[in-house]
């Protein structure tokens, strides 16, 4: 699942990754933005994902989530944190 979310181009979802969308709390989901969390405005809001990012098989990403270019997720991951790529 994937819902509510923004995709960048070529990614892949491995078997069984999923991406929350709603805060346990039902608050608005913020994102972290150079440094700072940002409220979405949202109750309902997946992550938000850059080109070309990979996901092994059984990744779980938590709302709000933003995941920089060109990075790869191990199978079995806990997305938690903004991920930043290579030169960011």
């Amino acid at each position: 699942y994937i819902g509510d979310s923004i995709i960048g181009e070529n990614c892949n979802f491995g078997a069984g990754t999923k991406v929350a969308n709603l805060k346990l709390n039902e608050s608005h989901v913020k994102v972290e933005i150079k440094n700072k969390l940002v409220s979405t405005g949202r109750r309902k809001f997946g992550c938000v994902m850059g080109d070309n990012v990979k996901t092994g098989i059984n990744v779980s990403i938590m709302p709000g989530r933003a995941i920089y270019p060109n990075v790869y997720i191990d199978a079995g991951s806990v997305v938690r944190n903004t991920i930043y790529g290579e030169g960011y």
